[in-house]
C-alpha cells in the first residue's frame, strides 16, 4: 500500500522531492521504495531527468490501477473505523432470566446517565445459551453464577453473593441458621442448576432431607409461591433485588454463611474493555445496594 502510495503521489506531483515532502518522508528512502516496487513488477515506472519526472508506457498503464487499488483500500479503512466506533460505544449482555429482568434494567439506566449515546442490548438467556453466546462472540459479556471454568472463557469475579433463607412475611426475621431448616417444606430449583447444587450439598452435610420437593425454574416463581406460605427457599443474596415486589422474609443463612461468585464471563483472548468494566462495576454497585437495604429491613 505505502509503495502503491508512493507511485500515484509522484504521477501527480511529477516530482520525487515534492512526494517526499507530501509524504513526510526522505527522497532516498522514497527512491528506494520506488526501485523495490519496479523490481517486483520487472518494469521501469518513470522516467527521470534533472528537470522532470514523467510516467513509462509501463507506467501509465499501471497508474489507473494502483489509484483504483488506494480507493478501495481507502473505502475499506472508513469502513472498519466506522464499525469499531459503533462497536465501542455498543454493549450486547447475556444474563439469566431473573437477573436480565430484575437487576440488569436499573443498572442500565444509572449506566446510561454516565455513559450517554452507548447503547447496551440485554438478552435473557439460560446458562448453556449464555455461553455459547459469549464463545461464539455474538454476546461482549455474560453475567451470573457460573462454576464451570472453560479454557474458551475467561471469568472476572464480580461480587460475592451468599444463601438466604426466603419464608412467608409472617415468619421471623432473624438470621437462621443451616440445622434450623429440619423439617421445613422447602423449595427447590432444578437439580443441574449449580445454585441448587450448594443447597443441596450443605442440607447433605447437615442432615435435611426433602421429600418431593417443588421445584420450579424461575426464582420469580419460587419467591411467589413462598409468599402464600408455608414453603420456604433457600436462594441466593441476590433476590434482594426484588424484595419488595413480594411479602417475604429474606433472612441470612449462617454457621455456616455459605458463599458463591457472581462472574463476567468474557471469550479467552479477547479484551475487556473499560465500557464493559464501567458496567461491571456499576452492576456490582447496584446489587451490593439492594441486598444491603432488603436485608436490613
Amino acid at each position: 500500500m505505502r509503495q502503491l502510495r508512493a507511485f500515484a503521489t509522484i504521477a501527480r506531483t511529477g516530482s520525487f522531492t515534492r512526494a517526499a515532502e507530501e509524504l513526510h518522508m526522505s527522497q532516498p528512502g522514497l527512491s528506494g521504495m520506488v526501485r523495490d516496487m519496479e523490481q517486483q513488477l520487472d518494469c521501469r515506472m518513470f522516467e527521470r531527468t534533472t528537470r522532470s519526472v514523467t510516467l513509462t508506457p509501463h507506467g501509465q498503464v499501471f497508474l489507473p490501477v494502483a489509484a483504483r487499488v488506494l480507493a478501495d483500500l481507502d473505502t475499506a479503512a472508513v469502513s472498519l473505523g466506522e464499525l469499531n466506533s459503533a462497536e465501542s460505544h455498543r454493549l450486547v449482555i447475556g444474563a439469566t432470566p431473573f437477573i436480565a429482568s430484575s437487576v440488569l434494567p436499573e443498572v442500565c439506566q444509572i449506566f446510561a446517565r454516565s455513559h450517554p449515546g452507548v447503547q447496551v442490548t440485554v438478552r435473557d438467556l439460560d446458562r448453556a445459551n449464555i455461553h455459547a453466546g459469549v464463545r461464539a462472540g455474538e454476546l461482549d459479556a455474560g453475567f451470573g453464577v457460573f462454576m464451570d471454568a472453560s479454557r474458551e472463557l475467561r471469568r472476572t469475579l464480580l461480587l460475592h453473593t451468599s444463601l438466604i433463607l426466603a419464608s412467608s412475611a409472617d415468619g421471623q426475621r432473624t438470621a437462621a441458621g443451616w440445622n434450623e431448616l429440619k423439617g421445613i417444606a422447602l423449595l427447590s430449583l432444578p437439580p443441574n442448576n449449580p445454585i441448587q447444587k450448594l443447597v443441596d450439598a450443605r442440607l447433605r452435610e447437615v442432615g435435611v432431607e426433602q421429600s418431593l420437593p417443588q421445584v420450579f425454574l424461575q426464582l420469580h416463581t419460587a419467591l411467589s409461591i413462598v409468599e402464600l406460605g408455608p414453603s420456604c427457599a433457600v436462594l441466593p443474596s441476590f433476590v434482594s433485588a426484588v424484595a419488595h415486589r413480594y411479602r417475604v422474609n429474606l433472612r441470612p443463612l449462617t454457621h455456616p454463611r455459605v458463599r458463591m461468585g457472581f462472574y463476567e464471563i468474557t471469550r479467552s483472548g479477547a479484551p475487556r474493555t473499560q465500557l464493559l468494566m464501567d458496567f461491571g462495576d456499576c452492576l456490582v454497585q447496584t446489587m451490593h445496594d439492594k441486598e444491603a437495604v432488603a436485608l436490613a429491613a
